[in-house]
């Protein structure tokens, strides 16, 4: 008897964790739209592949500021350079240093490196803009804490 019981719960557990798994795949995989947020249209894209995030962004049309890890934008930046001119502001939420081409680097207004995603989003508390596009990426190993900081900070507009 006591075999059936974990057995069916041990079923649930997987179905459960199945479907919490799909979930977060179906938001990680795909740029998610969060309307409007300080005047800017705002997105965000956790672990995206580099290549469809570097078109994503450069399909928009108007300025973005794009808060992003140092990996995601140097190698986005190397996939397509001419991205660089659709940017407005970078904000680096993972180093305090930006390793790119000094070509690269005079074709955007501001550039901000800093550690921690929190410090990042109060930045953006003096960024209201319009006709703009906030977009929120990041990747690895904190990009389920990050994605849950950048949630909860949104929350509160």
């Amino acid at each position: 008897m006591s075999q059936k019981v974990s057995k069916h719960t041990i079923e649930e557990q997987l179905v459960r964790s199945r479907e919490e798994g799909l979930q977060d795949a179906l938001q990680i995989n795909s740029m998610r739209a969060h309307g409007k947020i300080l005047g800017m249209d705002t997105f965000s894209w956790i672990n995206p592949q580099l290549d469809a995030l570097a078109s994503a962004l450069s399909s928009f049309p108007f300025d973005i500021v794009w808060m992003g890890s140092h990996e995601q934008i140097t190698k986005c930046l190397s996939i397509q350079p001419e991205l660089a001119e659709s940017l407005e502001t970078i904000i680096i939420h993972d180093k305090a240093i930006l390793n790119l081409k000094k070509e690269t680097l005079n074709k955007i207004k501001n550039i901000v490196c800093l550690e921690g995603t929190k410090h990042a989003l109060e930045l953006i508390k003096s960024m209201k803009k319009e006709k703009c596009a906030l977009v929120f990426s990041t990747m690895g190993e904190n990009a389920k804490k990050d994605k849950e900081e950048f949630e909860q900070y949104i929350s509160l507009f």
